[in-house]
């Protein structure tokens, strides 16, 4: 598994990790992993929901920017065409599981797009990195630091630990 989480949340909480920590929260860290044979990914992102604390993604919508996958295409990353259905792991300890929305910048979000779409959370990072890494064949663990509107993120990363270690134990 490598993990790829937004540098501002610090490399602090990952100091238990045995596996791979990309400090390259990009496309083309994600392709450079996908290269390296890594097949399950954990990437974490900022989100906006109408509750706090910890989500994960189920599924997305991306109504907003043109997408990784818009060309020009790379056959060596993924087919041209690619089914994206299945891509998200749900990994037992999280309570909610959500549709994530892409939006061109939470801070810049109300939240009346929760009401408005059909979605449980907002983000505006991290979506590439989890369409690319789907695209080249791996599985992702979306992992959402949720707040609400008005509010900030709390900065408690246990919860994200436990998340990692229980993926661990069954890649062993």
């Amino acid at each position: 598994m490598v993990v790829f989480l937004p540098c501002r949340w610090g490399e602090e909480i990952l100091s238990d990790c045995r596996f791979s920590v990309s400090c390259d929260y990009t496309v083309e860290g994600v392709r450079k992993a996908l290269s390296q044979g890594k097949r399950t990914f954990l990437i974490g992102a900022d989100a906006l929901s109408n509750s706090s604390g910890w989500k994960t993604a189920c599924d997305h919508l991306s109504l907003f920017g043109t997408g990784v996958l818009a060309g020009p295409n790379d056959d060596r990353f993924g087919p041209r065409f690619p089914n994206l259905r299945g891509m998200y792991l749900v990994p037992n300890l999280f309570q909610e599981s959500v549709t994530v929305m892409q939006v061109p910048d939470i801070a810049f979000s109300t939240g009346a797009e929760l009401s408005g779409f059909p979605c449980g959370a907002l983000i505006s990072e991290g979506l590439d990195l989890a369409v690319t890494a789907a695209h080249g064949g791996a599985k992702v663990v979306f992992a959402l630091r949720c707040h609400k509107p008005g509010e900030r993120a709390d900065n408690d990363f246990s919860f994200l630990k436990k998340v990692i270690q229980e993926i661990e134990g069954g890649e062993e």
